[in-house]
């Protein structure tokens, strides 16, 4: 994964690199495009694991009260990664290649992907009617 808790790097399904940011969800975000992932520390505090992979023509809108950071905390989500990517086809690229080669718990699993992530982030989910 990454050299170092500032950056994460994660290998696309094409085998290319793709090199982020880490911040905490506090941060201030810059009004610029990127590829961001919500993420947590991976075993034993090494590397990270990615909840949830998008994209985003602003980060600094698109981060202020993201609807899905809450489910993502309950997995575990402590930092928001950001990779830099001012042209939309990158990022679409980028996100693409991520989704396929890491399949993040929230890009679209069903219900019993989640609670067997859950259950490995030591979360007890509880579903309301």
């Amino acid at each position: 994964m990454g050299a170092d808790m500032n950056e994460a790097i994660f290998r696309g399904e094409s085998g290319r690199l793709h090199r982020f940011a880490v911040h905490r969800p506090d941060a201030q975000f810059a009004s610029a495009p990127g590829v961001y992932c919500f993420a947590r520390p991976g075993a034993g505090g090494r590397g990270w694991v990615p909840l949830f992979v998008s994209r985003t023509g602003n980060l600094s809108k698109r981060m202020a009260g993201h609807e899905q950071w809450p489910e993502a905390q309950l997995l575990g989500a402590t930092h928001i990664l950001i990779c830099d990517h001012d042209e939309r086809d990158a990022r679409e690229y980028v996100e693409a290649d991520l989704l396929r080669a890491l399949k993040p718990i929230m890009n679209g699993l069903a219900d019993a992907d989640l609670e067997e992530a859950a259950a490995e982030a030591g979360v007890r989910l509880v579903w309301a009617a």
